[in-house]
C-alpha cells in the first residue's frame, strides 16, 4: 500500500473521529441545561458574557448573575468574584454583574471585581491571582451550563483545583442550539489531542488490515 493511500485513510479517519467527538460533546451539553446542587465554597465566580447597548445585560448574563445572587442568599458563599472586561459595548461585563447583583440585594462588600479579561482563559489566570491574593481555596464556578465543562478544564489548567459546578440554565434565547454547538467545536479544540490520537489510530489500523488483506489476496492469486 501506499503511503499516500495511507495518508488518505489517516485523514478520513482522523475527520470521522472529529465529527464523532464533536457530536458526542453537543449531546452531552446539551441534555445538561439544568441546575446542580452547590456545596458551600470560598467564593462564587461569575463568568462575564455580552453587554447590549446602554449597558444593558444579555439575557445569558442576566442569567448567570440571577444565578450567582440565588446561590449567595443560599450562602454557598461569603463572597462573589465578578469578571469580564469591556466588550462591544460599555460598561465592563464585571461592573454591570456588580450592579445586578446589589440590585438583587448582595452587598457592596461582598463583591471584587475583575475588571481585564477578554476571553475565558484570562479569567481562569486572573481569578487564580484574585483567589490566592484573598486566601480562596474553593469557587462556585457560575456560567452557562454549555460553557461549565471547558470553563472548569480552563480553571483547573489556570491552577484552581477545587472547582464547583455552579452552572445556569437558559431558557429564552432560540440560537440555543448554535451556543452549545460552538462549545462543542472549541472542546474539540481544546482536547484536540484525545480525538486526534484515535483517529490516527484508527486510521493505521485501518490501513494495516487493508494492507494486510490486498497481500493475502494476491498471495493466493499466485498459487
Amino acid at each position: 500500500m501506499t503511503i499516500r493511500v495511507t495518508v488518505r485513510t489517516v485523514l478520513i479517519s482522523l475527520a470521522t473521529t472529529l465529527l464523532a467527538y464533536v457530536a458526542y460533546q453537543f449531546i452531552s451539553l446539551r441534555s445538561q441545561n439544568n441546575l446542580t446542587t452547590v456545596p458551600r465554597s470560598d467564593c462564587i465566580v461569575i463568568l462575564g458574557a455580552a453587554v447590549w447597548p446602554g449597558g444593558q445585560p444579555s439575557f445569558v448574563l442576566r442569567d448567570r448573575i440571577a444565578r450567582a445572587a440565588e446561590l449567595y442568599r443560599q450562602q454557598i458563599a461569603d463572597k462573589i468574584i465578578t469578571s469580564g472586561g469591556l466588550g462591544k459595548y460599555p460598561p465592563e461585563e464585571a461592573l454591570v454583574e456588580k450592579q445586578l447583583l446589589m440590585k438583587a440585594g448582595v452587598p457592596e462588600k461582598a463583591i471584587i471585581m475583575e475588571l481585564a479579561s477578554t476571553s475565558t482563559s484570562e479569567q481562569a489566570k486572573l481569578i487564580k491571582e484574585i483567589s490566592d491574593r484573598e486566601g480562596f481555596r474553593s469557587i462556585a464556578l457560575v456560567t452557562s451550563f454549555y460553557h461549565e465543562k471547558r470553563a472548569a478544564q480552563l480553571f483547573r489548567s489556570a491552577g484552581s483545583s477545587d472547582i464547583e459546578d455552579a452552572r445556569c440554565a437558559h431558557e429564552r434565547f432560540e440560537d440555543l442550539n448554535f451556543w452549545v454547538a460552538r462549545e462543542a467545536l472549541a472542546l474539540a479544540l481544546l482536547n484536540w489531542w484525545q480525538w486526534a490520537a484515535i483517529g490516527i489510530g484508527i486510521g493505521l489500523v485501518a490501513s494495516w488490515h487493508q494492507s494486510f488483506r490486498r497481500n493475502k489476496r494476491e498471495a493466493e492469486t499466485k498459487r
